[in-house]
């Protein structure tokens, strides 16, 4: 089956050298640019958040690499704002430790699919699991828990805080996730990742209903809408072109 794993990056501040004060600051040198400090993860469907820290490793390469690793046997990744944030600075990260770029995969933003479906007052995470009665991020920040996360032995409290923090953010994605899945018209086919015939392209449940017809360009299609996430799909996206059973009633 195709593997979904949504996951959630934080990553330090930059510390830097400059002129200027808090409004107009000229950087002169980089201390330290920004670094991986920690992720979590899971499986969609998984009831377990995995938590992976730089400090569980001996060096930071290996701890990229491990990232590097995840990403690699993903055939899907879910993130919020993983267009412009997750995905970017893990490019980064494994660019600046000489790794590879990761075998190709889907990828879906959740931030990006709020913008395009919706129009709700913000995009953020923690304020669409309050919009959508999912819940909300925890309240503590990881900004608050950096300095000391990042020295070379934190303390516990700060390390099971910052879990807490990042895990919660995983849990809220799959939740938000889950909420808008039915409304992504660019999903992934998870049907033909699988090889599946005749499931939903979105959730691969074989519970469809025939539901009318709609028209495109070369003539009314069959629509189907699923029972179990309520997304909609068509006879283009659940039959390929040699033919594949419909298990739609």
């Amino acid at each position: 089956m195709a593997k979904i794993i949504l996951f959630d990056l934080e990553v330090s501040r930059s510390l830097v050298e400059g002129y200027g004060n808090r409004w107009d600051f000229r950087v002169i040198k980089f201390i330290r640019p920004q670094q991986l400090m920690c992720y979590s993860y899971k499986e969609l469907g998984e009831k377990h958040v995995h938590f992976v820290s730089r400090h569980d490793f001996k060096t930071y390469h290996e701890f990229v690499v491990s990232l590097h690793t995840l990403l690699d046997t993903a055939d899907v990744t879910v993130a919020h704002n993983g267009g412009s944030f997750d995905d970017k600075m893990a490019n980064r990260f494994f660019v600046l430790e000489g790794l590879n770029p990761p075998k190709p995969r889907k990828s879906i933003d959740t931030k990006r699919e709020a913008q395009r479906h919706f129009r709700f007052e913000s995009n953020k995470l923690d304020d669409l699991g309050q919009f959508l009665g999912l819940g909300r991020k925890e309240t503590i920040g990881y900004a608050d828990l950096e300095d000391d996360f990042m020295t070379d032995s934190p303390k516990r409290k700060t390390v099971q805080l910052m879990k807490q923090y990042n895990n919660q953010d995983v849990n809220l994605l799959e939740k938000v996730y889950l909420k808008l899945r039915p409304f992504m018209a660019s999903h992934p086919n998870l049907g033909d990742l699988n090889q599946i015939d005749g499931v939903c392209p979105k959730c691969l449940s074989a519970d469809l209903k025939l539901d009318g017809t709609h028209a495109r360009r070369n003539g009314r299609v069959q629509s189907f809408s699923c029972n179990n996430c309520g997304g909609w799909c068509n006879d283009n996206s659940i039959i390929r072109p040699n033919g594949r059973k419909v298990n739609g009633v």
